[in-house]
């Protein structure tokens, strides 16, 4: 069986991320995640990660480079998370579809309860703001 396609994004402010707790009502409820979702028929992953980021949180983006792909197989189903770095625009967050929103230091993700697929992401952002910058 082939993966949902669903997208993610690494919103950045200072030295902390965006990320998204799940409404209790939702399947995997009460988890924190990166934002994004699911992309509807015949739209692009940036599209669909914009219109998420929109719907979810009211905010308009600029959504950039990819920064993560991670492929995780739960139980009721395969996912392909393909995960990119976004600026937001303008709009003030807003919970629309979400329960909360917090802006997290990188080195704190780990306390937080998100979904399994996201441990990937979460181990790229803590290894990438530990590299030593290119000269």
């Amino acid at each position: 069986m082939l993966p949902i396609i669903v997208t993610a994004a690494v919103i950045r402010r200072e030295n902390c991320v965006l990320i998204t707790k799940r409404l209790e009502t939702s399947r995997h409820g009460g988890l924190w995640e990166f934002p994004g979702g699911k992309l509807d028929p015949n739209e692009s992953p940036q599209e669909g990660l914009r219109r998420e980021l929109q719907e979810e949180l009211g905010i308009d983006s600029d959504v950039g480079d990819i920064f993560e792909a991670v492929y995780y197989r739960y139980p009721q189903g395969t996912v392909l998370i393909l995960v990119y770095e976004c600026h937001q625009r303008n709009g003030t967050i807003r919970n629309l579809e979400v329960a909360d929103h917090r802006w997290v230091p990188i080195n704190e993700l780990e306390q937080f309860n998100l979904l399994p697929a996201d441990a990937p992401i979460v181990a790229k952002l803590v290894r990438d703001s530990f590299s030593p910058p290119h000269s």
